[in-house]
């Protein structure tokens, strides 16, 4: 208990020191992007409107979409949704002034930093990073752990983006290497040093039922649908046409191949998990190609093999990594965001390469979406092992970190340590209960039919009774009878 009160005391005190710290950044560096004087008033205004439904869009998946997508943890609902809410928050301010900082040296020049309502797509992008960061240490850390790994991360996703995209001039525009890959391998090599421990690993808590799979397959849903915007929010209008149409088809071809190896390797039966997660890999690994022209074919593709590859990862990677190597990934990060990201990265290569040698399929177009022309292939080559590498190694360095200077949850997979409980039970609500309360109630209500039924039969029975006792002793009515 004192390890969770000193916990909580020192979120607390980090927390106000984080947020104070950005506060004051903010009054001293930021300002808005355009001036409101009546010249801009209405371009701007139409920039923002614009950009806004993208925003919308994007901030429904990462909070409520990664939120309930990590509520397949029985005991983990509370933590998995509000913790999704709290950084997401943190993170959004956090990425404007990390991005701003490095857009800036890059610019070598230091003035009040344009804050518009694409500043806020890329703090949610960078939020998606994190989340899926948090995939893969989920229920295995505390709050105040939880805000340090936000607080390091994004530091090296904005270097990452400054190599990648400012640097080499890689194209990525949703994020395949860059957010997906980042992300997963950020995680994977927080989760490789801080979950050794063999009780964590063994927690009785790491469990579903079939209410919180429900829960996480709504957020499924919710990502499925506006994954199209996710990578088409910063995509040059020209091209954003084809960024929806790639996404939409690259998903449907990895919800279809999810679903069908699902069934094969679970004896003909669908596997929720996979069918939560694998499902998503076709908008993970378009990525890095959504705005170029791969075709319809070519999305479909796409699709496909990330939804095999993502399914293969859940059913057979996962638990190699987990028995050989002792990386427990509890959200499985690597097989939806990670391998597929990668995937999207390769592809990003080989469409650089192909339209090197037939500038024609982008009608004149082609030096505006490849910036590196002839080097455009190395560029890409560049960001894939960079993003790589980057993610990896300062994810381990995180986890040192953390390792040193804080304690994981000592309830690893439950919300009890960190979440007042209700009064009633100490158990967390479920709809089993309301489930159970409401056959019950039928069944008093049946009950009660039956026996109000019954009684009228018997009233009926002895009122008939009745009648012929009376008939029987009145000698009158049947002599009368028979004379008739």
């Amino acid at each position: 208990m004192g390890s969770t009160k000193t916990n909580q005391r020192n979120l607390v005190i980090i927390l106000t020191l984080l947020q104070t710290f950005m506060l004051i950044i903010a009054g001293v560096w930021f300002k808005y992007d355009e001036s409101l004087d009546e010249t801009k008033e209405n371009e701007t205004d139409h920039r923002s409107e614009y950009y806004y439904t993208y925003y919308s869009d994007v901030a429904v998946m990462i909070i409520i979409g990664f939120g309930f997508l990590m509520t397949f943890l029985k005991y983990y609902g509370k933590s998995a949704a509000g913790l999704t809410f709290l950084l997401t928050t943190f993170c959004v301010q956090w990425v404007m002034i990390v991005n701003a900082f490095f857009f800036q040296a890059y610019e070598e020049k230091w003035e009040s930093y344009p804050v518009s309502v694409e500043t806020l797509i890329e703090g949610m992008f960078g939020a998606g990073a994190v989340m899926i960061t948090f995939g893969a240490v989920l229920g295995k850390t505390t709050p105040l752990q939880l805000i340090l790994i936000a607080f390091f991360e994004i530091i090296f996703y904005g270097l990452n983006i400054y190599l990648c995209i400012h640097n080499f001039k890689a194209i990525d525009v949703g994020g395949s290497l860059i957010i997906h890959t980042f992300g997963a391998y950020f995680g994977i090599g927080l989760t490789s040093v801080l979950t050794s421990e063999q009780e964590t690993k063994n927690s009785s808590h790491e469990t579903s039922d079939k209410w919180s799979d429900l829960f996480s397959l709504f957020g499924t849903i919710f990502l499925w649908l506006f994954w199209p915007s996710f990578n088409g929010a910063l995509a040059p209008p020209g091209n954003r046409f084809r960024v929806i149409i790639n996404t939409v088809i690259s998903l449907c071809g990895s919800a279809v191949f999810s679903f069908l190896l699902s069934a094969i390797f679970n004896k003909g039966k669908f596997n929720v998990v996979d069918i939560q997660n694998a499902t998503l890999a076709g908008g993970v690994a378009v990525g890095a190609s959504a705005d170029l022209f791969v075709t319809p074919v070519g999305a479909m593709g796409i699709g496909a093999l990330a939804g095999t590859i993502s399914t293969f990862g859940f059913n057979k990677i996962s638990p190699f990594l987990k028995s050989r190597f002792n990386i427990q990934d509890t959200c499985g990060v690597n097989n939806l965001h990670g391998l597929p990201g990668l995937l999207g990265g390769l592809f990003g290569i080989i469409n650089a390469a192909i339209a090197e040698n037939d500038h024609s399929l982008y009608n004149g177009a082609y030096s505006q979406i490849f910036p590196e022309g002839k080097n455009q292939v190395k560029s890409q080559v560049g960001a894939f092992f960079t993003t790589f590498a980057i993610s990896l190694l300062s994810g381990i360095l995180t986890g040192v970190i953390l390792k040193f200077f804080t304690r994981n949850a000592s309830k690893p997979f439950s919300d009890k340590e960190f979440w007042v409980q209700e009064e009633e039970s100490t158990e967390l609500p479920t709809f089993s209960k309301f489930e159970t309360d409401q056959d019950q109630i039928e069944l008093s209500e049946r009950k009660s039919q039956i026996k109000l039924s019954s009684q009228s039969s018997n009233e009926n029975l002895n009122s008939e009774k009745s009648d012929d006792n009376n008939s029987l002793d009145n000698p009158n009515l049947i002599s009368s009878g028979n004379s008739d």
